[in-house]
């Protein structure tokens, strides 16, 4: 009989996404390679080191050739091992690289996106300098450099060069996918491939959250032009005039730039009035006047514009469905997208041969028996309609995350106690988490098993030889799960 399960070995390096698939293929005597992301978070405790790491493992594991890579959108987080670990990927072939249509360099409303996320990153990098020199600011730094850590890394690397390193990968070219399509798994056999997002729906693209779809007892969109033309003018590098989002015309008041160079003459009384309650750093009673400063208002902004930042770009990931033609089982691999992108998978259609059962995005979520959780287990990122609907008497389900690094970086529900909670119960106890003590050798590895599972877990302890140390350092830390 033909073997026409799936090996899907998960990564766990903490806050960072990596998995790596083995499909059936067409060629007898070899496998056909997938891998999803390759990526680790700027907090995560010796990240570069543990990314290069699981890249060395990818490249043992598929002997230096790998069919189809995966970048599912651009995040740090999911992308960095593409720089961080070049010299390992540059001795290892690859056939296609795909995206979403939203990392498409010829598409008019992935263009608009690429432009809004490059000002967004370029106003908020500025804001983070700015509020790194306000004592009464540490909160609003704290939270926004710790989400500039999907779009920069430690040393100021750019995620966008890290895309762009993937893409160059490529030695059979690049696909751009479209939700709806069929994506060629050029090579590999009983297995199919549907795109189920990111929606093309400007409107869903931005909703992030909506509470009452998730398991927890929206917002206006903003715009980068207030953030940067607020630290533009505070440089004296705009005009008010030049502000659309300014609250008065240009001719009115006083020059914010010649105010800040000590320039009086075209209103010699506002010196003492500036001077005493403003630039000054304490008023004439004595009191801190930080408070008083529009321009911490704007730096204010900049968490807000982070988190919309954060949340559009996870709405653009690529979402997979990976169906076992024999069997009927879904493999979903949702990325980061959030609660816009999982209202569209309800009414996505897909072409189907004569004679074919039509296929759906609701009926390939209600055959999934393995779910990669979306961001690292965050209460927006799985939509309880879907999950209450996936086949729960054989679903597994893994998530990448790290959640004393989540708590270090004053990250809220990260992961979810709630989501986490209902994903242990729907699963039976076949839900893993990336940051459990077992897999660092601490305690017994769980029995994970049943379902639509061929074999019990497996994890990297199952390789040390018996009666060995396990290393502190030095080993790629992976779960890996066979599904039939």
């Amino acid at each position: 009989m033909v073997d026409t399960s799936v090996d899907i070995r998960c990564y766990c390096h903490g806050l960072g996404d990596c998995i790596l698939l083995r499909l059936p293929s067409e060629v007898d005597g070899r496998d056909f390679w997938m891998l999803v992301d390759c990526g680790v978070h700027t907090s995560q405790k010796e990240g570069p080191r543990l990314v290069r790491e699981v890249t060395a493992d990818v490249a043992e594991v598929t002997g230096g050739h790998i069919d189809v890579v995966v970048g599912t959108h651009e995040h740090w987080d999911h992308l960095s091992g593409f720089l961080q670990a070049a010299e390992i990927f540059a001795k290892v072939t690859v056939g296609e690289v795909w995206f979403s249509w939203a990392e498409d360099p010829v598409d008019p409303d992935a263009r608009r996106l690429d432009r809004y996320k490059a000002d967004a990153a370029m106003a908020l990098a500025g804001a983070s300098l700015s509020l790194a020199d306000s004592p009464g600011m540490k909160d609003v730094a704290v939270g926004t450099a710790a989400l500039l850590g999907f779009v920069f890394g430690a040393k100021g690397e750019k995620v966008r060069d890290a895309r762009e390193a993937l893409r160059g990968l490529a030695s059979r070219g690049v696909r751009h996918l479209q939700p709806g399509t069929v994506a060629p798994l050029k090579g590999a056999s009983g297995v199919r491939c549907y795109v189920l997002g990111p929606p093309r729906d400007e409107r869903l693209l931005g909703i992030e959250d909506v509470v009452s779809e998730t398991y927890a007892f929206g917002g206006s969109p903003l715009s980068v032009a207030p953030l940067a033309n607020g630290l533009a003018v505070n440089g004296g590098a705009l005009r008010v005039d030049d502000d659309p989002a300014a609250p008065f015309d240009g001719s009115v008041g006083a020059d914010w730039s010649r105010l800040s160079a000590g320039e009086w003459s075209t209103d010699p009384d506002s010196a003492p009035f500036a001077w005493s309650r403003y630039f000054s750093p304490l008023d004439d009673d004595g009191l801190e006047q930080d408070w008083r400063r529009v321009d911490q208002d704007w730096l204010a902004s900049s968490v807000d514009l982070a988190l919309q930042l954060d949340g559009r770009t996870n709405n653009t990931s690529l979402v997979l469905a990976l169906e076992i033609v024999d069997s009927g089982n879904v493999i979903l691999l949702a990325a980061d997208a959030q609660i816009g992108s999982w209202q569209s998978w309800q009414s996505v259609v897909f072409p189907t041969s004569s004679g074919e059962t039509a296929r759906t995005g609701a009926d390939l979520v209600a055959r999934t028996v393995f779910y990669k959780v979306g961001h690292h287990g965050s209460r927006n990122a799985t939509r309880s309609f879907e999950l209450e609907h996936m086949d729960h008497a054989n679903l597994v389900a893994f998530s990448p995350t790290d959640a004393a690094m989540a708590k270090k970086v004053k990250w809220k529900d990260f992961p979810a106690p709630k989501t986490a909670e209902r994903l242990e119960e729907i699963t039976s106890g076949r839900f893993v988490q990336g940051d459990a003590e077992w897999l660092r050798g601490k305690g017994q590895m769980p029995a994970v098993d049943g379902g639509a599972l061929l074999a019990p877990m497996r994890s990297w302890l199952s390789e040390l030889p018996e009666g060995s140390e396990v290393p502190e350092e030095g080993a790629a830390r992976w779960v890996e799960f066979k599904v039939r």
